[in-house]
């Protein structure tokens, strides 16, 4: 009897060494699938541990880097930073919400306008980490004619929330549907 147990174990030991390199010439032929996907859509935000979840408003510290200011053609360009200040990694992925506001909270014209051609990419910020988003601000567009307010701050929602938080910025901007303000997609580092 033990020589037949024997003999059935050493059957399982080599049914599971033939099923291990099965799953892993299948597991090779699918990291090549994923490898090329990759090129195609962003792929999940991930650790070992599972998911990384997305940097919601409470996350984050958000402000306008004044001394990132840099102006051509009538445009002034910012970096507009994102700090993780939870106690754990958070991701980011694509392009913010911004638009001026008073100081009663209340918007001020149109939004800021979306532009670059880069795709989005998920941004991975461990507890302390800053990236940044290239925020323009287009004065040559405020003039009379657009009716312009002071704003106060900007109104900004992380790329894929519905919450914003409040980032200083003084500056006359138009409150009729005038395009004064642009956004690139979130990128690492301040």
């Amino acid at each position: 009897m033990t020589r037949l147990t024997t003999m059935h174990r050493g059957r399982r030991v080599a049914a599971a060494a033939v099923a291990v390199a099965a799953l892993g010439a299948g597991s090779a032929a699918l990291a090549a699938t994923a490898a090329s996907a990759a090129a195609s859509q962003p792929q999940a935000a991930r650790t070992a541990d599972g998911l990384i979840p997305r940097c919601a408003p409470g996350n984050l510290a958000v402000w306008v880097n004044a001394n990132s200011a840099d102006g051509t053609a009538g445009t002034t360009y910012y970096h507009l930073d994102f700090t993780n200040i939870s106690g754990h990694m958070c991701h980011l992925n694509g392009w913010p919400g911004v638009s001026a506001a008073n100081a009663a909270g209340r918007q001020l014209g149109a939004p800021a306008v979306r532009t670059g051609t880069a795709p989005p990419a998920y941004i991975n910020l461990p507890a302390g980490g800053t990236a940044h988003s290239i925020f323009g601000y287009v004065d040559v567009q405020v003039s009379p004619a657009c009716k312009p307010a002071l704003a106060t701050h900007l109104k900004v929602y992380p790329p894929g929330d519905s919450g914003a938080r409040d980032a200083f910025f003084a500056a006359s901007v138009c409150t009729d549907k005038t395009k004064d303000l642009v956004i690139w997609r979130v990128q690492p580092g301040a």
